[in-house]
């Protein structure tokens, strides 16, 4: 069943009453992403209704998933101490784990506290890993076997299992739960029934620590192709897994956050967030853009004799620094995306930084001729096609440069290079380019007799 006008309309109709089963039956037709999209467009007293409907059908958690966090953080209030509890009763752990990190610090405990035992240790633990770590995003819940049966008993307990769990891989652990290999769906089929699981297992396990980052799990699934990673202590304790469904959303964050970074903004902008939380994010980049384009400004008025006395100038150097910039950012797009991805393991910073200064100069020569010449007809003069030439030649060479050094220096500082080096790159690349052109124009002027 599909969200439409009409059922919106039916949906608000229904959310007068309380309880309506009507209600309960058209949020069950409905796909929690669906439903999530309905959220906007109710009043606080309809969502307070229709978040206690979704937690009374079981569906309020899928749904809660597909909410933007600060919305989750909205929701999560609307529902209550009471409607929160329930909600975290039917929940996963490792959901759990994720709505109450959206709670304030003070409050968490005492939600913890109020789940079963087994489920309060397991979400203890996921809470104790770092924000954004494997261990935070991984699935507690994982199939496992025991290296000591039989390939019959093995299959006979994965008919079992199966049933509440999904397969990815089949891991065996030993009594400790200790991961020990791993064996394919197949191999376990096709073994004699009386063969030990230990004689069919892959013991060359590539695994991660709880403690690391999501966008390195993200790093080795994508790179091996894996539909899962396990996730194991120090020990060799097989604590969960992180799957490929897990990953595509780091994946989609990573490159939100890298786009945005460039422009200037937090992932957490968004088209749904609040107008001061725009305008207190967005200020502090739009006063350094001010301050850095001030420092543009003071540069050009440095030249303005030479300006004064070719005024023809004023009107073509900013094709110099709009060749310039582009140049800069396709070189540093390149590089940044090349540390992100892992790409320098297959070639040495220094090679891929005289690579783009190749390129980068390379089509500074062939843009710079090619504008050389189309300003000596355009303006009819020579020396100013002959300027423009080797300015755009020059100021291609520092944008690759500058391209390519920038966001690999700030990544060797273990800073994020998307983070900065769009403001960093753009701000050289700009100086430059006024610099080169001005300054070139200046020396002709004056080898000529101009000045």
């Amino acid at each position: 069943m599909k969200v439409t006008a009409s059922n919106i309309s039916i949906i608000k109709r229904l959310l007068g009453s309380r309880g309506s089963r009507p209600l309960r039956s058209i949020l069950n037709k409905l796909e929690p992403a669906d439903i999530a999209s309905l959220m906007g467009q109710l009043t606080p007293n309809e969502r307070k209704t229709f978040l206690e409907t979704l937690v009374s059908i079981e569906k309020a958690s899928e749904t809660l998933l597909e909410l933007p966090s600060n919305q989750l953080v909205d929701a999560l209030a609307q529902l209550g101490e009471s409607g929160m509890v329930q909600l975290f009763l039917q929940t996963n752990e490792e959901d759990v784990a994720y709505f109450i990190s959206h709670l304030d610090e003070d409050d968490r405990p005492m939600f913890v506290a109020k789940l079963p035992k087994q489920r309060r240790l397991k979400v203890e633990q996921i809470l104790s890993y770092p924000e954004g770590s494997a261990g935070r995003m991984m699935q507690p819940q994982v199939l496992s076997l025991d290296s000591s049966l039989t390939a019959e008993q093995g299959l006979l307990q994965l008919r079992t299992k199966s049933q509440e769990q999904s397969i990815y891989y089949i891991y065996c652990v030993d009594e400790l739960e200790r991961l020990e290999g791993v064996i394919s769906l197949r191999e376990l089929a096709t073994a004699p029934p009386n063969t030990q699981l230990k004689e069919l297992l892959k013991t060359q396990i590539i695994s991660i620590a709880p403690q690391a980052s999501a966008e390195e799990a993200a790093r080795i699934v994508a790179k091996y192709n894996f539909i899962a990673i396990p996730v194991l202590e120090d020990s060799g304790k097989l604590l969960g897994i992180i799957t490929v469904d897990d990953v595509v959303d780091i994946i989609q964050e990573q490159a939100t956050a890298n786009i945005y970074a460039q422009a200037g903004l937090q992932e957490d902008d968004r088209v749904y967030s609040a107008t001061s939380f725009k305008i207190r994010n967005r200020l502090p980049w739009m006063m350094l853009n001010l301050v850095l384009a001030a420092l543009a400004s003071t540069v050009i008025s440095l030249f303005e004799a030479t300006i004064s006395q070719m005024t023809v100038l004023a009107t073509i150097m900013n094709i110099v620094a709009g060749m310039g910039g582009n140049t800069a950012i396709q070189t540093m797009t390149v590089v940044t995306r090349g540390l992100a991805t892992g790409d320098f393991n297959f070639i040495k910073y220094s090679r891929s930084i005289f690579k783009e200064v190749v390129v980068g100069v390379s089509l500074g020569l062939m843009t710079g001729v090619t504008a050389g010449v189309l300003i000596w007809i355009w303006k009819g003069s020579p020396l100013v096609g002959v300027v423009m030439c080797l300015s755009m030649v020059t100021n291609s060479l520092v944008a690759a440069t500058v391209g390519a050094v920038v966001p690999i220096t700030i990544h060797k500082l273990n800073w994020d290079p998307a983070t900065g080096s769009g403001v960093i790159v753009t701000m050289m690349s700009d100086i430059c380019s006024f610099l080169s052109f001005l300054g070139i124009a200046t020396l002709f002027m004056s080898l000529f007799g101009m000045a």
